[in-house]
């Protein structure tokens, strides 16, 4: 479960640049937003398996949900320079 977020995280740069290289920009909050969802339904996942657990273990729930959430907000940051140099090497390779 948490191999899954690393590698979909680091995926959204890309996501980024070839929404640039095809020249949709209303496409750009579309990887965003599906990663969101997904770190919620990771997160009623790890509460329901924790149950009834101690505060601890809640913690640890709010812990990853609030750590998986701020490197989305950095990576969706980053998204937008990279749609831009994704845009500009499309324009170059369309009008050289």
């Amino acid at each position: 479960m948490f191999h899954i977020m690393r590698r979909i995280l680091a995926s959204l740069p890309v996501a980024s640049v070839l929404i640039g290289l095809a020249g949709q920009p209303a496409l750009l909050v579309v990887p965003p937003a599906l990663t969101a969802g997904l770190i919620l339904l990771r997160d009623r996942l790890i509460r329901r398996r924790v149950g009834l657990a101690a505060w601890p273990s809640d913690g640890f729930a709010r812990h990853v949900l609030v750590d998986d959430i701020g490197r989305l907000v950095c990576l969706t940051l980053l998204g937008l320079p990279l749609f831009l140099l994704g845009d500009l090497l499309r324009r170059m390779l369309l009008h050289p």
